[in-house]
C-alpha cells in the first residue's frame, strides 16, 4: 500500500495544511468526532503551518544563493576579462624581465626546452607476441601491449612502431644468428616462409619511438609452421 502522504516537500506541505485543516474547522468538529481532543488537532495544525513557513524560508535561501552565485560567476567572469588584457600587452613588452613576470604572476617563458631523453622508449615494457601460424607458408606476427585484441592494442604514446627479428632452429647463441624482418608500423606483421620442410621459428621484438630510438627486445616466442 503506498504511503497517502506525497513525497515532495510542496506536496508534503499541501497535504499537512489540507489535513489540519480538516481537524480544526467548524471548531474542530472532525476532529472531535473521531476521538482527536482539540488540543491535539491544533498541535497537527499548527506545526503544518510552521512546517510550511521553514519550506518558504528554505526557498527564499535557495533562491537568494542562486542569484549570488550568478552574481559571483558575472563578476568573476567580468574581472577576468579585464586582467586578461593587460599580461597579454606586458608579455609583447621587451623591458619586461622573468622576475618581473614571476613577481607578476603571469607566465615566465620556458627557456630550457624539455627534450625527449632517448632512453625513454628503453623504459617501456617490450612489445608482447602473439604468433598465428595456421596458414600453411606464413606467420601473421601481432605485436604490442595487447596482441590478443587488436581493437584494444594503442602503441605506447611516442613509440613509432616494432622491430620484429626470427632465427630458424633455435635460439641464436648470439646477437649475429638473429634476422630482422624490418620496422612494422601497423600490427599485426606478416611473415611468409619458403621452407619445404616444417620448420621451428623464434621471433623476439622492440620497440622503436618516432626518433628512432630502439627499445629492449622482450622475451622469444616460438612457433613450427606447416608446408
Amino acid at each position: 500500500m503506498s504511503d497517502y502522504i506525497p513525497t515532495k516537500d510542496l506536496d508534503r506541505i499541501a497535504w499537512l495544511l489540507h489535513f489540519g485543516r480538516w481537524l480544526t474547522d467548524n471548531g474542530g468538529a472532525n476532529a472531535l468526532a473521531h476521538g482527536i481532543t482539540w488540543a491535539q488537532a491544533f498541535e497537527c495544525h499548527s506545526q503544518a503551518g510552521q512546517a510550511a513557513s521553514a519550506v518558504t524560508e528554505a526557498y527564499i535561501v535557495l533562491n537568494e544563493a542562486r542569484a549570488a552565485t550568478v552574481n559571483k560567476d558575472q563578476a568573476i567572469g567580468k574581472a577576468e576579462a579585464t586582467a586578461r588584457a593587460y599580461p597579454q600587452k606586458l608579455q609583447h613588452d621587451l623591458d619586461l624581465t622573468d622576475a618581473e613576470r614571476a613577481a607578476a604572476g603571469i607566465t615566465v617563458p620556458d627557456t630550457d626546452k624539455t627534450s625527449t631523453k632517448p632512453d625513454t622508449v628503453a623504459e617501456l615494457e617490450p612489445p608482447l607476441l602473439l604468433l598465428d601460424f595456421h596458414i600453411r607458408h606464413q606467420v601473421s606476427i601481432h605485436w604490442g601491449p595487447n596482441p590478443a585484441n587488436e581493437r584494444q592494442n594503442a602503441k605506447p604514446r611516442g613509440v613509432l612502431g616494432c622491430e620484429i627479428q626470427y632465427a630458424r632452429g633455435g635460439v641464436p647463441a648470439d646477437e649475429t644468428g638473429w634476422t630482422s624482418l624490418g620496422l612494422d608500423t601497423d600490427s599485426p606483421l606478416l611473415h611468409q616462409v619458403t621452407e619445404t620442410v616444417p620448420s621451428t621459428f623464434y621471433y623476439r621484438a622492440r620497440y622503436v619511438d618516432k626518433k628512432l630510438h630502439y627499445g629492449n627486445f622482450g622475451d622469444p616466442v616460438e612457433c613450427t609452421v606447416t608446408v
